[in-house]
């Protein structure tokens, strides 16, 4: 016997040596990682943020491609887009408790950070959503004292800048989440594709809802919309069963308490959506069926996004889990060899 070993047994035997027989159980138990600290607050924001970006999507593209026939729908979505962006900043700094937090991620621009550029993609959407919303207004004559140099600004440009920020900002938490250490969002690699998705489907869902109670009667647009959210509801139910797979073991907090619940009636409310999807693409759907269909969409972006974040907190505490997924792989090597 060496003497490393002879030591440790001495040291186990020792009566003020350890306070286990094994001083390798010494920490058994105890979890590796701090739970977060993510409530309500950035579940919200998580899914106000995605709608509003699929929402600005919807209508850049609708002004870009679509011409002054769909400039009503296209108006539509840019309104829904900043209304719905509005509470997010309050939401981002109550979560990061002083504001200068924000400011101070602003300081630099470091893409290779999701938070740096998902904060640098949030203040370049919410200006964009602002300028195009006051444009718009403008050419409207409802801005008297200052409509007229905001009116001469180009609609189609401002469109086409937009989309990287939009686009940037329907994934970038997902991405985000997953450059963690809790177990279930950090094993996957399908959580910024999942959110990306999600974000049209519900960006989407919120124009044609707004479309039904407004009356907007633009036939073509809300069909092409009808299909883009089906297609990306579709995408969104792929994306989640994929997402749980490749999870594994670490995805079971969402499977327990409230977080079942959770993800059981988000999944519900996501087939009823398609279904809604399928009637308003066929041309069986009525306004109503239409606005229904669209309120399921949102319902299940909004149950989904709760759903993950709170299992977040349970992951943290889950020590095999996070041995787990920080274990050595050929594509993360890390200090070691591979198992």
């Amino acid at each position: 016997m060496d003497l490393e070993s002879l030591l440790s047994e001495e040291y186990k035997k020792s009566p003020h040596g350890s306070a286990h027989a094994d001083p390798a159980d010494a920490y058994r138990g105890v979890p590796f990682l701090k739970k977060p600290v993510w409530k309500n607050e950035i579940a919200a924001y998580f899914f106000l943020g995605g709608v509003s970006a699929g929402s600005a999507l919807l209508g850049s593209i609708a002004e870009l491609v679509g011409g002054p026939a769909h400039r009503k729908f296209a108006h539509t979505a840019h309104y829904v887009s900043f209304v719905t962006f509005l509470p997010c900043p309050a939401l981002l700094i109550d979560d990061l408790g002083v504001p200068s937090k924000f400011y101070h991620m602003l300081r630099v621009f470091k893409p290779s950070s999701p938070m740096n550029l998902g904060s640098w993609a949030f203040a370049v959407h919410g200006a964009g959503a602002t300028i195009t919303v006051l444009r718009m207004l403008a050419a409207d004559g409802k801005l008297p004292l200052i409509g007229a140099p905001i009116a001469m600004l180009p609609e189609k440009l401002l469109a086409a800048l937009g989309i990287p920020s939009s686009l940037l900002l329907a994934g970038y938490t997902g991405v985000l989440l997953g450059t963690t250490s809790i177990p279930v969002w950090y094993t996957s690699r399908l959580l910024g594709a999942l959110f990306t998705s999600g974000s049209i489907a519900t960006g989407a869902a919120a124009v044609v809802a707004a479309a039904a109670v407004s009356d907007i009667e633009d036939h073509n647009a809300l069909q092409s919309v009808a299909t883009i959210r089906l297609v990306a509801d579709v995408a969104t139910l792929i994306g989640y069963v994929a997402y749980v797979r490749t999870t594994g073991a670490a995805s079971d907090p969402l499977w327990a308490g409230e977080r079942r619940i959770l993800n059981v009636t988000s999944l519900a409310t996501l087939a009823l959506s398609i279904l809604g999807g399928v009637a308003a693409i066929s041309g069986r759907a009525s306004r109503m069926g239409r606005f229904l269909g669209a309120i399921s969409s949102l319902a299940s972006g909004a149950l989904m996004r709760w759903a993950i974040v709170r299992a977040g907190r349970v992951s943290a505490e889950d020590r095999q889990g996070a041995l787990h997924a920080m274990r050595a792989t050929e594509k993360r090597p890390g200090w070691t060899p591979p198992a």
